[in-house]
């Protein structure tokens, strides 16, 4: 049963008029998540250079980012397979996409479209999965134990190895570096290791980096799609809590207090879609 689907803004940018670049489908059957990778502000190179209220009068309206992230969540119902296929098949569209709007990727103001997401197909007594990157999906029992959970790619295999770079986030040499060698890059080895993380670009390479698989799940299980805005609030009790116990209204209360109350941990842009089994 499909319980619940929403996307909360960023708390900074409410009222702003601010792209939502998180996006989401959900039926009874199947639901799909996707995060918009986040644009360059126009004519802003060091991101510390202006306000933030700068920054937002600058930031592309309309956003690649939630363009990408809509048209994913527009084609999935539509396309049949299973869900790596049908990411494959997006990833298409999403390339054309970017052939219409990308003249010559930058990686900068005019770096290619794309997001990252996470979707499912309930059939049987089974969920089908297929993730790319820091969307994700999982499973909590009757009891609010954790079942399963996806990998976050980029936290475990890219995050230790960008963070070694040296230059900070604001410097456009460190963005080109990110997007350029980190993303959709299966050939970036260290320590013998692949270290890249993927997303939803058109890209060739970007296929290998989605997972996907099957889960068994029984009667009571809670299952959420979520962007990572959600990922701070998944093993906290008083989550867990409003999960077993869901009222829309009390839940819609408690993530926007949480929010209020930490910016950095759970104040951003997030997506879920709950069901129970």
């Amino acid at each position: 049963m499909l319980l619940y689907k929403n996307t909360f803004e960023n708390i900074k940018t409410t009222g702003c008029n601010f792209p939502v670049e998180d996006q989401f489908y959900a039926d009874q059957e199947e639901a799909i998540v996707a995060d918009g990778i986040t644009r360059d502000p126009i004519g802003v190179f060091d991101l510390t250079s202006c306000s933030f209220e700068e920054m937002l009068k600058r930031y592309p309206r309309p956003s690649g980012a939630e363009l990408a992230a809509r048209e994913i969540c527009e084609i999935f119902p539509k396309i049949n397979g299973t869900l790596k296929s049908k990411l494959e098949e997006i990833n298409k569209k999403i390339k054309i996409l970017n052939e219409k709007n990308i003249i010559k990727c930058d990686y900068l103001q005019n770096d290619y479209y794309g997001a990252v997401v996470a979707c499912i197909h309930f059939y049987n007594d089974y969920l089908e999965y297929a993730y790319i990157s820091d969307c994700g999906i999982i499973i909590y029992d009757a009891n609010g134990d954790i079942k399963f959970q996806t990998e976050d790619d980029k936290l475990i295999y890219s995050d230790p190895y960008i963070n070694k770079i040296g230059i900070p986030w604001h410097l456009p040499e460190s963005r080109v570096i990110v997007r350029r060698d980190f993303r959709n890059n299966p050939n970036n080895i260290k320590d013998g290791k692949c270290v890249s993380y993927g997303a939803i670009t058109g890209e060739d390479e970007a296929l290998k980096f989605i997972r996907s698989g099957n889960k068994k799940v029984e009667k009571g299980d809670f299952i959420i799609v979520y962007s990572d805005g959600f990922s701070n609030f998944l093993h906290e009790k008083d989550f867990i809590d409003e999960i077993k116990n869901f009222d829309k209204t009390s839940f819609e209360k408690y993530v926007n207090n949480k929010s209020t109350s930490d910016y950095d941990l759970y104040g951003k842009e997030k997506t879920m879609v709950l069901y129970k089994f």
